[in-house]
């Protein structure tokens, strides 16, 4: 079972990046204002504190939790020009942390992808997209749904 200490630092940076840029991927689809955007990053953050209290939770999961609750894991990411900046940089990061574990820990790359998609999942959940003042609008933006599709396609996954 892959953990922390099987990666170097850059390494484990990536790794605890991909679950934040999933969910930067759904906030840039469809960009909510701060209020929706608060709610999502923070659906990204208790996905993955909630996902490392699961039994079978991967041990990199709990690692990653354990390090964003000491606050040890803090998201560097660089400025971007565009959305489409911003979302090529999470495409890449989220498969350049696949790859590091596929490298060292094959059997759980599968859950990994799943609990990636699952978190940016939540972010879309999160906020209501549309609307005036919290009435109305949509659980998930159509913009959000098709960035879904995407991240899954990305992650090799059929949902």
């Amino acid at each position: 079972m892959a953990s922390k200490a099987d990666f170097s630092a850059e390494e484990w940076k990536t790794i605890g990046l991909a679950p934040i840029v999933t969910s930067m991927f759904i906030s840039m689809a469809d960009p909510s204002g701060p209020i929706g955007l608060m709610k999502e990053m923070f659906a990204a953050v208790s996905s993955i504190v909630e996902g490392a209290k699961e039994a079978a939770s991967l041990q990199i999961v709990k690692d990653l939790a354990t390090d964003l609750q000491a606050r040890e894991l803090k998201p560097d990411l660089p400025k971007f020009g565009s959305k489409e900046e911003a979302m090529a940089f999470a495409k890449q990061t989220v498969s350049e942390a696949v790859a590091l574990l596929a490298a060292r820990s094959p059997d759980e790359v599968q859950p990994f992808k799943q609990f990636l998609y699952d978190t940016a999942q939540k972010a879309a959940e999160a906020g209501k997209e549309g609307g005036f003042l919290g009435f109305g609008g949509t659980a998930v933006s159509e913009a959000e749904r098709q960035a879904l599709s995407d991240l899954a396609a990305t992650l090799g996954l059929t949902v």
